[in-house]
């Protein structure tokens, strides 16, 4: 495992990375405390080779405006800082985001990525990502406020002890009368550049679903708390926060 995961901090730290670029993670402070890796030197390569996404190519139709902008919990701030803040808390100032967006949006982050596959939803963010990184990437949606370190440490750490994972995603758990449910969240986790031709046969096939977009044995999942995983459809779920 560890030899893998040394040849993946080896292919993201040199050459070209498309409209990634170089790699930033000596730029910022990544943290990998309490990642669950054999040392501190293995966890540094996984976040060095990952790259943190944010989408935020979504319409905003049942919220009625551009919710991305819209200002959270008093402090001043809007909505798509939390996400932003969140990945750069783990892995330094170097979060993209991916999508079209309000230009106000865009200086919010510390780099942009063309979406190649603009309103088929967040299949063809991921997909334009994958192929303009070459890495594999952590993925996290515009308007999950409430996701937070330890929610990315879980994933990533599932992510080091399953290397063979076409990804590695959050689910929450819940009970449906006696039965236990499981709500799959393909918008948080990470994407490996494996699941690529799999996702790219999906979005030329017309099948958008990112939910079934990989087949369920190359699919990681990590169970993370509900609220980390909360994501805002409205004014009422805005002013929850």
């Amino acid at each position: 495992m560890s030899s893998e995961r040394g040849e993946r901090g080896e292919r993201g730290e040199r050459g070209e990375r498309g409209e990634c670029g170089e790699r930033e993670a000596r730029g910022g402070r990544a943290d990998h405390t309490g990642l669950d890796a054999a040392s501190p030197e293995l966890a540094q390569v996984v976040l060095d080779a990952l790259q943190p996404i944010v989408l935020v190519g979504g319409r905003s139709r049942r919220f009625g405006r551009d919710k991305l902008r819209e200002p959270i919990g008093g402090e001043g701030r809007v909505l798509i800082e939390r996400p932003i803040e969140a990945l750069r808390s783990v892995f330094g100032s170097r979060v993209k985001i991916v999508g079209e967006c309000h230009e106000s949006v865009a200086a919010l982050a510390d780099g942009v990525i063309r979406d190649l596959h603009p309103g088929i939803g967040p299949l063809g963010g991921i997909v334009s990502a994958l192929e303009a990184c070459r890495s594999d990437i952590f993925v996290l949606a515009g308007d999950m406020p409430s996701c937070d370190k330890s929610t990315i440490h879980a994933i990533i750490s599932a992510f080091v002890q399953q290397p063979e994972m076409h990804a590695v995603l959050a689910v929450s758990r819940a009970k449906s009368g006696d039965e236990p449910t499981e709500q799959l969240h393909p918008c948080v986790g990470i994407y490996t550049q494996r699941a690529l031709e799999l996702l790219t046969e999906r979005l030329r096939a017309g099948e958008f679903a990112l939910q079934r977009a990989l087949p369920t044995g190359t699919v990681a999942r990590v169970t993370c708390g509900p609220r980390a995983l909360a994501n805002i459809n409205s004014l009422d779920d805005l002013s929850a926060e």
